[in-house]
């Protein structure tokens, strides 16, 4: 470390233990919402023990003093069951030019569940020394993890190594061990090489990274630093390899699953085996986007038959900033190419495209699910229409815990919710609907305190989103009397901001529209919330408060189609953890006899209503292949029917995508007859 870097960080370590206290005390903090194996979770914290720990902190004490604060606060808070262990670099070796320095790297108290003594000692003889081999102590500490569980490394750093290997490509070779390991990273008023290495080890290692300039900063986003730190991006699902070709390709069944994207160009071929004759099959995959200013990847996700004529297909939407997400659909529904519902088998296809370089070795969701065809579409609702708000009664709103991914997002009951956001960051939540509903959803951001103004720096735009049950983008563009306008970006200022979006009702017909917000709505499910702060260069941590209320208008099982033979649609078996909190009162009924968003939750099939909802499938496959089997087999004794079939009708076939006037096509991708944008996606 320079001299230069000395004198801009006088109280760095004051940062450090707060931010400390944060990242530790996820483990202690409850949550209204567990994760699937809290028990299967382990974390190693890795500190810099070198010689400028012997600096000022501020507040008359030393780096190293307020470190051992922080961190032993956090230790007496630890529950009993959560594995920690402790790992420092540059502890005993006291120059570089000296044997041992850079590979001076201690695991101080192992990683286990009764070592609280351990760790308070340790802490308490933790002290400044030597050198800074950041990247030859993350190989130590991935070994310290072991090979199995959801696993997590901690680094806490306000400079760049001083010593090989690289951090940077120690994290890359890390992140090829398992989707369920992952480093974050702490910088500290770190600039130019450091903190792009730092940035680098997060992203390599597919966590996160926080920035943090002042005490002040820190202790606003405390909280949420301190949950956030244990929910980061995760991608689940039993682990598969797509063929290089469609011959000799897996076959798969109805299901979740994860992959990864290969190094160059070469798309991954899956074989999808049908049930039952005129099913209608549904793809989605999903990933942590890619560094990029675009809305849309230029990877492709195609359905297309055995013969290569094409069902549907889409480039993957992006959502969020940098800790967002992308998701891509198909689906095997064409009223045009009839051999995409006659055929027993269909191809899948998942091409990183153009984008092939920044996607290489980056894992991905498939999500696969399978409704069989209707008896008769003579007595269902015709497409839905542009709906109009309703207004949602005010409540108190409860604490909540976001979700960071698909599997941990928490289900919603209708009602207020408040938290807070951080530049950057992408929260997602769950709300379930049924035929004959629609969701709203509404976020409000209070005018801003004088620190939070100043960090806010002017102008920031909150981006919301409204997610299928596989991925589809489906707010209603044009839904009438929405506050804060149309349109999913709202303009937050130091006055605050109000903006809200709404899906379209769901109807099994809605499979005949044009765009996402129809063909997103042809089933019911577990949609998702999802809400970003954009940030800016050398941003502060800082969060901004928000309060997001959530309806579900419209009166369950409206519109509930008959299967053929009285089969049910399937899907992957969820494992998305269960809100403990409690539901919300129900509301009265309006003027039309449907219940507004106040009213009770979808939970289960609904009074006077034998729906039997498919399940979400972002969530994780447990059971591994086991359950794959049970999944497929419950799938056969389902669908496989030998009835007469009555094919649902479909409006003609459009030859390009709908236009509206005065807007650019408001999907993000081509909808799912594989109709390609031609205009930039709508916001």
């Amino acid at each position: 470390m320079t001299a230069l870097q000395r004198h801009r960080r006088p109280a760095v370590w004051a940062i450090l233990a707060i931010t400390l206290t944060a990242l530790l005390a996820g483990l202690a903090t409850g949550s209204a919402y567990a994760d699937p194996d809290p028990g299967n979770s382990k974390l190693v914290l890795v500190l810099d023990s070198s010689g400028s720990m012997k600096e000022p902190a501020g507040d008359g004490q030393t780096k190293i003093v307020a470190a051992r604060t922080a961190l032993g606060r956090v230790m007496t808070k630890l529950p009993a069951e959560a594995e920690v262990g402790l790992r420092v670099y540059g502890a005993t070796v006291f120059k570089r030019s000296q044997p041992g320095a850079c590979t001076d790297t201690q695991l101080t108290v192992p990683i286990g569940t009764d070592n609280r003594p351990q760790l308070q000692a340790a802490i308490a003889k933790y002290k400044p020394y030597g050198e800074t081999p950041i990247g030859y102590a993350l190989q130590q500490a991935a070994k310290d993890l072991g090979p199995t569980g959801q696993r997590t490394i901690v680094l806490v750093s306000d400079g760049e190594a001083t010593c090989a290997p690289d951090p940077c490509e120690v994290a890359r070779s890390i992140a090829k061990q398992g989707i369920d390991l992952k480093i974050d990273v702490v910088g500290f008023r770190v600039g130019g090489k450091a903190r792009t290495q730092l940035q680098c080890v997060a992203r390599e290692g597919r966590g996160d990274y926080y920035d943090a300039d002042s005490t002040i900063d820190l202790e606003a986003g405390l909280d949420r630093l301190s949950t956030r730190a244990f929910r980061p991006f995760r991608i689940s699902g039993t682990p598969i390899h797509g063929g290089p070709q469609q011959e000799g390709a897996p076959v798969v069944a109805p299901g979740h699953y994860s992959d990864t994207f290969g190094g160059d160009e070469t798309a991954l071929y899956y074989l999808i085996k049908r049930s039952i004759k005129g099913s209608t099959l549904r793809a989605g995959v999903s990933f942590r986007r890619i560094p990029s200013e675009e809305l849309v990847v230029q990877a492709e996700v195609k359905l297309k038959t055995l013969g290569g004529d094409q069902c549907g297909w889409s480039y993957p939407r992006v959502f969020g900033s940098d800790q967002g997400l992308a998701t891509g659909t198909a689906s095997s529904w064409s009223d045009w190419q009839k051999e995409c519902a006659d055929e027993e088998q269909l191809v899948l296809t998942v091409s990183p495209g153009k984008d092939f370089r920044e996607l290489k070795g980056v894992p991905f969701e498939l999500r696969i699910d399978e409704e069989p065809p209707v008896t008769s579409t003579a007595n269902l609702p015709a497409e839905a229409g542009d709906p109009v708000w309703t207004q949602m009664p005010g409540t108190t709103p409860r604490e909540i815990v976001p979700g960071s991914s698909f599997p941990d997002a928490p289900l919603l009951e209708p009602g207020s919710y408040k938290t807070t956001i951080m530049p950057g960051e992408l929260q997602l939540y769950r709300v379930k609907a049924d035929w004959g509903q629609r969701i709203q959803a509404q976020f409000t951001v209070p005018k801003l305190g004088a620190a939070t103004s100043e960090a806010l720096g002017g102008t920031r735009y909150l981006d919301t989103a409204l997610i299928s049950p596989i991925g589809e983008d489906v707010y209603s563009v044009f839904a009438k009397n929405v506050p804060g306008g149309a349109g999913k970006r709202g303009v937050l200022t130091r006055q605050g901001t109000v903006q809200a979006i709404t899906t379209k009702e769901i109807r099994y017909l809605n499979r005949n529209g044009a765009n996402n917000q129809d063909t997103g709505t042809s089933m019911p499910g577990e949609y998702y919330v999802a809400v970003s702060l954009t940030r800016k260069d050398n941003d502060r941590a800082f969060t901004v408060p928000i309060t997001l209320t959530v309806g579900v208008v419209g009166t369950p099982g409206t519109g509930k189609p008959e299967y053929v033979d009285g089969a049910t649609p399937v899907a992957g078996t969820s494992v998305t953890p269960s809100p403990t909190a409690t539901p919300s009162e129900s509301g009265n009924e309006n003027e039309n006899g449907s219940t507004p968003q106040a009213g009770g939750p979808v939970q289960g099939n609904p009074p006077n209503s034998t729906d039997t909802t498919p399940i979400a499938l972002i969530a994780g496959l447990s059971g591994g292949g086991v359950v794959l089997l049970l999944v497929g087999a419950l799938a056969l004794l389902r669908l496989r029917r030998k009835p007469a079939i009555t094919q649902p009708s479909a409006t003609a076939w459009r030859s390009g995508p709908q236009q509206y006037p005065n807007h650019p096509n408001p999907s993000g991708h081509p909808n799912q007859r594989g109709q390609r944008p031609s205009q930039p996606p709508y916001n």
